[in-house]
């Protein structure tokens, strides 16, 4: 069932990570059309079909690792086209899905790919749910296009729509990660030319997060370097998870 929300927030002047995203996803249509799945994968950094599934697979494992199980009340914030969603349906999973983005295109992929999943827009740094309603949060590729403040809002945000126990996990940049650097140059070697990027890409500091969980009423998140494959496939982002206390 798809919901559209935030229409009155259209009308105002957008965010540059709406702007930014949603410009970019149109650019990608107009460059594929003919291969409108593709156009969409390669929006959201999957090359390849390929690389799409696998990459889902992957974040399923994440997920599972850190205590998804049937029955349970997810939210995938920044959703895209289904890359998550497509994949938790391939592994068998059933529970609550609910999938949140800023793209039209976007949410209607993954509607058509997902029927019985719930998804919506929502412009507003908020989750879009009730209080303490979610068993898991998780979002990849969100916090790395946005500025600090803004993902400081939704992690506090996260923490009032997660029942007690829940957790929300999420992808970042740092500096520290050596295989960032390939990002970071690039957008120096962007700037020097006079180029702007399609989008904002930010780093935050794992002593900024700490910060965000602390202020929120997390416990002391859980971080893994974007290398590292000895409990599930490398991400290649940095990882952090948060608990909700009990």
């Amino acid at each position: 069932m798809m919901r559209l929300l935030g229409l009155q927030s259209r009308k105002r002047r957008q965010s540059h990570s709406i702007a930014d995203y949603q410009k970019l996803v149109r650019r990608r249509l107009r460059e594929l059309p003919k291969d409108r799945p593709l156009a969409l994968a390669q929006a959201i950094g999957a090359e390849t079909m390929a690389n799409f599934i696998s990459q889902g697979d992957g974040h399923v494992a994440v997920l599972r690792h850190h205590g998804l199980v049937d029955n349970m009340s997810v939210y995938d914030l920044g959703c895209g086209c289904g890359r998550t969603a497509q994949a938790l349906r391939r592994s068998g999973w059933a529970g609550h899905y609910i999938g949140v983005d800023v793209v039209p295109e976007l949410i209607e992929e993954l509607a058509r790919q997902c029927p019985d999943y719930h998804v919506h827009l929502n412009f507003r740094p908020t989750i879009a749910a009730p209080d303490a309603s979610l068993d898991m949060i998780f979002h990849w590729s969100v916090f790395t296009h946005l500025y600090p403040s803004e993902c400081y809002l939704y992690t506090a945000d996260a923490f009032r729509a997660l029942k007690p126990g829940g957790k929300m996990l999420f992808s970042f940049l740092e500096m520290e990660e050596p295989a960032h650097d390939r990002v970071w140059n690039a957008n120096l070697a962007r700037l020097r030319r006079g180029q702007p990027g399609e989008q904002l890409d930010a780093f935050l500091h794992r002593d900024w997060i700490r910060r965000f969980a602390q202020d929120a009423g997390f416990a002391e998140p859980q971080f893994t370097h974007g290398s590292d494959d000895s409990r599930h496939p490398a991400f290649w982002q940095s990882l952090a998870v948060m608990d909700k206390p009990a």
